[in-house]
């Protein structure tokens, strides 16, 4: 049997990682901010915040406001 471990810091480490990976392989070429912004779009437009999944027009704009600056900085 496999024991899961215990998030830490409540799984916001995970997020960290995340989104350090995401800047090395943007900083290393391997990543387009713009592949980036798309990924990110299309998790967007997957999450169900209101009972649906969220338009194209509102996942854009969570992905310009919130998310892209997460992963790509300011």
């Amino acid at each position: 049997m496999i024991e899961r471990a215990a998030p830490l810091a409540h799984g916001e480490i995970d997020v960290l990682i995340l989104q350090a990976l995401v800047r090395k392989l943007v900083a290393k070429g391997v990543l387009s901010p713009d592949d980036v912004r798309a990924m990110l779009f299309d998790a967007a437009t997957r999450l169900d915040l209101v009972g649906s999944d969220l338009t194209p027009e509102a996942a854009h704009v969570i992905v310009e406001e919130d998310l892209a600056p997460a992963f790509l900085g300011s």
